[in-house]
């Protein structure tokens, strides 16, 4: 007899709306659709900065909120998501981009 095995699914659970890829906060750890979040890569000098137009080359990560972005400090969370790459955070640069950034 042939395996029995159940074949696991690699979509949207049946019955709910597909809102796109969904990433992890790294400030909070909460689970959203990528839309909902904002993204923070590294610039070409290897500063951390936030990334209005979600262009900017290389790994990205991802913030619910300006009270993630200190959790995110606070856990220097944001060598681990660079992995060592990341140079300088300014959290008065990075929040005053959050700032221009507009809302989803």
């Amino acid at each position: 007899m042939m395996g029995t095995r159940s074949k696991s699914r690699s979509g949207p659970p049946q019955g709910s709306l597909f809102e796109g890829p969904i990433r992890s906060c790294i400030g909070c750890g909460s689970r959203k659709a990528q839309a909902e979040l904002t993204r923070v890569a590294l610039d070409p000098a290897g500063e951390v900065v936030v990334d209005k137009e979600r262009r900017l080359p290389g790994r990205g990560s991802y913030l619910c909120g300006a009270g993630c972005l200190t959790a995110a400090l606070k856990r220097k969370a944001f060598g681990r998501a660079f992995r060592g790459k990341a140079g300088k955070v300014d959290p008065s640069k990075l929040g005053q981009a959050w700032e221009l950034v507009p809302g989803p």
